[in-house]
């Protein structure tokens, strides 16, 4: 190989290495977004089956954050025989081109209705 072809490569090389970059940090980004998804589904059933023994909001709140969930809103419901659990988020974005499609934070909302009888 002449120095003419390595110059090439490592210019081809400099030229390919920020999409991979972009590529490899909005893969952790959107890994992170499930993450904190499927967090939120479990923090759903920990606040329904919490509400089933106590029905004081800061009660709920406090254990969930007991648990080790801090950062979040909980907002609890109740119509007719419904009850209604909506737990959102925020997530910082560190891709700079993904930010701007997400925006930056990105809001996760996680929404539950069970059936409740008092």
């Amino acid at each position: 190989m002449n120095n003419k072809q390595s110059g090439q490569a490592l210019i081809e090389f400099v030229i390919i290495l920020p999409v991979l970059i972009l590529l490899i940090f909005s893969f952790v980004d959107l890994g992170r977004i499930i993450l904190e998804n499927n967090r939120l589904e479990t923090i759903t059933t920990l606040v329904v089956n919490k509400y089933r023994e106590t029905t004081d909001k800061d009660d709920i709140i406090s254990y969930v954050q007991s648990s080790g969930y801090k950062n979040i809103d909980i907002d609890i419901v109740t119509e007719d025989r419904l009850l209604k659990v909506t737990v959102t988020k925020d997530i910082d974005i560190m891709t700079p081109v993904l930010n701007n499609i997400l925006g930056d934070p990105y809001e996760i909302s996680v929404e539950r209705v069970v059936n409740y009888e008092e």
